[in-house]
């Protein structure tokens, strides 16, 4: 067990399971801990939104894409013309399969 005399100002000493531990260590342990977490909750909701939702294949207009991506409508036709997104043609009007912005999310 590490007895410390006198410790600095800087240092916090907790007891715990008989031995001392340093503020700084514990916070770090606290820290990687929730950044697991974190990271396995990510995970799962990932999985969930893949499972639940690529099959949808509603068309959606160039406003509810632009709203999905959070971007401009112009920036839906510039990645429509990269072939970023595959739009879908009907008489004038310009469509994109829900299932196909979903895999855009993914990829990106």
């Amino acid at each position: 067990m590490f007895k410390a005399a006198r410790p600095s100002l800087g240092w916090i000493f907790i007891m715990f399971s008989g031995n001392l531990i340093n503020q700084d260590v514990l916070v770090a342990l606290v820290k990687e801990e929730a950044q697991k977490l974190f990271l396995e909750m990510a995970e799962k909701f990932q999985a969930e939104l893949a499972t639940n939702y690529t099959f949808d294949d509603k068309l959606l207009t160039r406003d509810e894409v632009a709203k999905k991506l959070a971007v401009s409508k112009g920036t839906v036709d510039n990645m429509s013309s990269a072939g970023k997104l595959k739009p879908l043609t009907i008489g004038r009007s310009v469509r994109f399969r829900n299932s196909e912005v979903l895999e855009f999310i993914k990829r990106n």
